[in-house]
């Protein structure tokens, strides 16, 4: 079923565009033709999972098989699921708009235990049961992502999950669908669950029966022959898998809106408290060549002026210093890279400048602990001599802004430890003055609550409780003096909550559901999360939630999570326990020797990491000192079509000019600190209005004819977005914003009746006073001033008023459109819906000549 969403629900909503679809690369299939349907979600709002990168390989590369369609969905916002509700409009993917409940696949990214409501409240909005037992011929519903280490707590509403990388494995169980699906579905919906337990990586929550004592859960019953241990799946070299290479280009800014380039996956340094370092091993590099290839295709496909060099310990890729140099060399655009982190061990004040020299930021590191003997006790291997050299060589470089990330509740933590983070603030703000002689440096202390995850050294560790996490936040806020430091810090309320769903059995998804069912949603988002709910959740379901965080675990107790494993050795995380308890610290396998995890030799993988000494050669790149070239200006007329209409101004202009960056024309930049793109547009539209007459300006840094500069911007921009004409701007002209004083409106309005009397008096009228309100301010004004040609009646039927319009647009301010509406309503009693008003805007003007036309 295609869902037709109404136009009134886009105008009443906040960032339409997150709805839409429509986005530069995205794929549409034909959806008769396709045997395998899949629409994979990260259950969190569009800007969250847009920017997950895991989602955006898996789109591409199920989408190259040319039996599989995949699309994407996400969690909408409360303002849209008030009107969906209201409207009982199903939740609907955003490439073909069919509604969720028609795909074969519903996959969801899990990436972090507070999204497990937002789950539950997608699968209702699609009208699919929510217990896997309670479907029938509903699509699968699939789990992937980090939670699949422990996905008890929400395994009673997930069909099956993929324990590991998904490149190759979900293609794997596509064939098998379209097999099983061609030969008339055999044993239905457990015949085919049956079927996919021969994919290594697959979990089917069905087969394994939880056994629970009096209070903890004691052994797992396995039927269907299903595997006892589920190893996680991973991609063995990534130099032999599809990378995204035309990623999505949203149309609204997003969390990461720049090109991710992925170095490689895994880590070995072993810090004892991150999951990540254990569930993503081993280390797999990819090729250098490769990365560059990749690179160059991101930035063409995308138009995208900034490129991430994403892994989980970025700096450690092991030809980082050659690659950052070659790229650099590579692109003469102004492209700048970033870090996501930076090792306080591996930091390279030469690298940082590389890094930054189109766009300046500050600096980020992670001492993670306040003392040594904490970051002994918790494997960090990094010294506060360290941190301050590193510091002292950014400040010297001109650096004066630095986050310092550590967390609260490790095992063994003390108050001292605690007092430790402030001096080690302390002495990075102190270090600054001392080496610059001036005092504007500015020191940001982010302290997280620590949380014990599964598959950890200290998955037995008993989490603090919310006072002790409120006390030591109070403790360490108390400590900090200096006005140079901005101290942040963590709800402990949410962390504590994460703690026990984090290392919950399946007796958590009642507690879940109720709290799904009594209004928690989006609790990762600090205004949304309702802590109250959850107690009242667990009161209801009598679970004592203390019972999974604040219990010390005995390390002979068998986890309701040890089926799936990221195939790391028990004793090797007892071993690590032990030694934490202790304080002795443990060496990086990656280029020394194995340490014993186990989890090479129970995947049959091993470690690629290209020798960073082979590329050690005198880097010859200077920055080119381009020649001065001759720039050309021009000026385009744009339709704006209901594809994008939604779009914002600034997400319009976004999309502009990714598309000029992708086009490969010679784009000019402005000088100074933080180049830009030359480019400026005419007077803003309203969301939702369509247009035949935007303007922009832009300015190459060579001549190049008009047809071959329409042709290739043209090609580039996405669907709804097309020049209809382009001229070469030869003389000096008034800018655009400054020269616009008329433009005209036609409306497409949904109504019965005789509109002629209200347009009359409308008309007729000397003075119309309008009040507008805005979160600012509240101001009266004549409406009568900023019409310049009365409204025209061009059609009346029964069912439809057509009219047109033209508003002045002057210094002191305008009117918009949509203002019109509501004065013919509420002030000459014209009973139309406004919200239903299709408003298209024909001509823009200056002294009553197309823009285009003055030069």
């Amino acid at each position: 079923m295609k869902v037709n969403l109404p136009y009134e629900i886009l105008q009443k909503v906040t960032k339409p565009a997150r709805y839409t679809g429509g986005e530069f690369n995205s794929i549409q299939k034909n959806w008769n033709e396709i045997s395998c349907k899949i629409v994979l979600a990260l259950p969190d709002v569009y800007e969250v999972g847009m920017s997950n990168l895991g989602l955006a390989i898996l789109y591409g590369i199920l989408n190259k098989h040319e039996n599989i369609l995949c699309e994407r969905v996400y969690a909408v916002w409360t303002d849209m699921e008030a009107e969906m509700r209201e409207k009982n409009i199903p939740l609907f993917a955003l490439e073909s708009k069919n509604a969720v409940k028609d795909f074969d696949f519903f996959g969801f990214s899990l990436q972090y235990e507070m999204i497990f409501t937002n789950v539950l409240n997608m699968l209702d909005l699609a009208k699919i049961p929510l217990r896997a037992s309670e479907r029938t011929d509903e699509p699968f519903i699939i789990g992937g992502g980090p939670c699949v280490y422990n996905v008890e707590p929400v395994a009673d509403f997930f069909d099956f999950f993929v324990v590991g990388e998904g490149e190759e494995i979900l293609v794997e169980v596509a064939e098998i669908f379209i097999a099983w699906k061609n030969a008339g579905k055999v044993g239905g919906r457990r015949g085919f669950l049956k079927k996919i337990l021969q994919v290594q990586g697959i979990y089917v929550p069905q087969f394994y029966q939880p056994i629970y004592d009096e209070n903890n859960f004691i052994g797992m019953k396995i039927f269907e022959n299903a595997p006892q241990k589920i190893y996680k799946r991973i991609v063995k070299d990534l130099n032999f898998v599809d990378f995204v290479e035309k990623p999505l280009v949203p149309f609204i800014d997003i969390v990461h809106n720049r090109a991710m380039l992925e170095l490689f996956r895994g880590c070995s340094r072993g810090c004892r408290f991150c999951q990540a370092g254990i569930c993503y091993r081993p280390v797999r590099e990819r090729d250098e060549k490769l990365l560059k290839k990749i690179a160059k295709n991101l930035i063409e496909n995308s138009g995208y002026d900034e490129m991430s060099l994403t892994s989980l310990s970025s700096a450690d890729y092991s030809c980082l210093n050659h690659l950052v140099d070659d790229l650099q060399k590579n692109f003469t655009e102004k492209i700048s890279f970033s870090l996501p982190s930076l090792r306080i061990d591996s930091f390279s004040i030469e690298l940082a400048e590389k890094l930054q020299q189109v766009r300046k930021s500050g600096l980020t590191f992670a001492p993670e602990a306040g003392t040594q003997r904490l970051r002994d006790v918790i494997n960090k291997n990094v010294t506060e001599e360290n941190l301050l050299e590193a510091c002292a060589a950014a400040f010297e470089k001109g650096w004066k802004t630095v986050k310092l990330y550590f967390m609260l509740g490790l095992p063994t933590e003390t108050d001292e430890d605690i007092l430790g983070i402030a001096d080690l603030a302390q002495k990075v703000a102190n270090l600054y003055r001392e080496k610059t002689q001036r005092r504007d440096v500015k020191v940001t202390v982010s302290a997280s609550c620590f949380v014990p995850k599964p598959f950890t050294p200290f998955q037995w560790f008993a989490q603090i409780s919310i006072e002790e996490f409120q006390r030591r936040q109070n403790l360490l806020k108390s400590a900090i003096k200096d006005r140079a430091i901005t101290f942040n810090y963590h709800d402990a309320k949410l962390s504590a909550l994460e703690g026990v769903i984090a290392r919950g059995d399946r007796r958590l998804s009642k507690v879940i559901e109720t709290a799904w069912k009594l209004g928690a949603k989006f609790d990762g988002w600090s205004d949304l999360f309702k802590f109250e709910i959850w107690q009242k959740a667990f009161e209801i379901c009598e679970v004592d939630g203390k019972n999974y965080s604040q219990r010390e675990r005995n390390i002979y107790e068998n986890f309701a999570w040890e089926h799936t494993t990221p195939g790391v050795r028990k004793n090797f995380l007892i071993e690590e326990w032990e030694k934490s308890q202790r304080g002795e610290t443990t060496r990086d396998c990656r280029r020394t020797s194995c340490t014993g995890c186990g989890i090479c030799q129970n995947l049959n993988a091993k470690i690629i990491d290209f020798d960073g000494e082979n590329f050690v050669e005198e880097n010859n790149f200077k920055q080119k000192n381009l020649q001065e070239k001759a720039l050309q200006n021009y000026r385009a007329q744009i339709r704006k079509g209901a594809e994008i209409a939604f779009l914002s101004h600034l997400e319009y202009m976004k999309a502009f000019m990714s598309a000029l960056l992708r086009s490969k024309l010679p784009a000019a930049y402005s000088e100074g600190f933080n180049p830009h793109l030359k480019v400026s547009f005419a007077t803003a539209l309203g969301v939702g209005v369509t247009s035949d007459c935007e303007y922009v300006d832009f300015v190459l840094s060579e001549k190049i004819s008009e047809n071959e500069v329409m042709q290739k911007l043209n090609s580039q921009l996405p669907r709804g977005m097309e020049i209809v004409r382009l001229k070469k701007i030869s003389a000096k002209i008034p800018a655009l914003m400054s020269a616009v004083d008329f433009s005209r409106y036609e409306v497409t309005i949904p109504f019965t009746g005789d509109a002629t009397i209200s347009i009359k008096n409308f008309n007729d009228a000397e003075e119309i006073i309008f009040t507008r309100i805005t979160p600012k301010k509240t101001r009266q004004f004549d409406a009568k001033k900023y019409i310049a040609e009365k409204i025209k009646i061009l059609s009346n039927t029964n069912d439809e008023l057509v009219i047109k319009f033209g508003i002045k647009i002057t210094p002191e301010g305008s009117l918009k459109p949509a203002e019109v509406l509501k004065i013919l309503c509420e002030n000459f009693g014209l009973d139309i819906k406004i919200s239903s008003a299709k408003i298209n805007r024909t001509a823009l003007l200056s002294r009553g000549k197309n823009l285009l036309d003055l030069i």
